[in-house]
């Protein structure tokens, strides 16, 4: 983000452009129109440095201004290009090196899966390093409720989904998948919290998976990326190096995804102790 400082010397070059985007960037995060006071506070600089850009996003056709509220918002000509730019760069290329990445850095198996309608699809899988691979195939469906990647789901993605998976049945994969739909809540509450998902022996006997959020450029959820491996390898309560690596390999395809989050959204991944102790 610009100094002030700059504000005389950014008339036109870089600066103006970069200021102009971080603009854009902020307005198409809120998801909601925004006023020329809430920039000006939220970038510490003047209404009329503002106002300048505002004008120039609007006169280029990114943004819309209500005649009315006096309020700004994204325009449909930047929702077009959003999608453009999301079609030619989906998930799975997104998130292949970084998946590649996070395999050889743990050795576990890597997948990487976006939600559907009966729960998260894999899209792509990394396979572990070790001579006995455990994961589960591309294509597969992990169910929201006795998946890793699905809690992420429940947690982060359509907020009328949680309803509508406890007040059906949740079908018992294993003697511990959670069946109970008030213990569902609290565990998705958690999760909420603390921004990723375990599932021990929940899916299947023996297999678990840590899995962290992925976010778009509007900071939507679009899928989950989880190591899976032996519950002797993944435990109940993962690692602080786990923890922090997943949150790692998340951010980073959220960013390769167009993903900026706000100074009060970024994830705390310095802190994964204070993570775990979420359990």
């Amino acid at each position: 983000m610009l100094d002030d400082k700059d504000t005389r010397r950014e008339g036109s070059g870089v600066q103006a452009v970069v200021f102009a985007l971080n603009i854009l960037e902020y307005v198409a995060q809120c998801q909601t129109s925004v006023g020329v006071s809430e920039l000006a506070r939220a970038f510490d600089t003047t209404k009329s440095r503002i106002h300048r850009h505002l004008q120039t996003l609007v006169t280029a056709g990114y943004l819309i201004r209500n005649e009315e509220s006096e309020r700004y918002m994204i325009s449909a000509r930047l929702m077009a290009l959003g999608q453009a730019v999301s079609e030619s760069f989906e998930l799975a290329s997104a998130a292949r090196q970084t998946a590649r990445e996070l395999r050889d850095r743990l050795g576990h198996a890597v997948a990487i899966s976006q939600p559907e309608k009966e729960g998260n699809r894999i899209l792509l899988l990394m396979p572990s390093r070790s001579n006995i691979d455990i994961s589960v195939k591309p294509g597969s469906i992990l169910k929201f409720h006795s998946s890793a990647q699905g809690k992420l789901t429940l947690a982060f993605g359509d907020a009328t989904l949680l309803p509508q998976v406890t007040s059906g049945r949740l079908d018992m994969h294993t003697p511990y998948t959670i069946s109970d739909p008030e213990r569902l809540k609290a565990e998705i509450d958690a999760v909420r919290r603390r921004g990723w998902a375990v599932a021990p022996n929940e899916e299947m006997v023996g297999l678990n998976a840590l899995a962290a959020p992925i976010f778009d450029a509007l900071g939507h959820y679009v899928g989950a990326v989880a190591i899976t491996d032996s519950v002797q390898f993944i435990g109940e309560t993962p690692t602080t190096e786990q923890v922090r690596h997943i949150f790692d390999a998340a951010n980073q395809i959220s960013k390769n995804l167009g993903h900026r989050p706000k100074a009060g959204e970024a994830r705390q991944v310095s802190h994964a102790d204070e993570n775990l102790s979420g359990l």
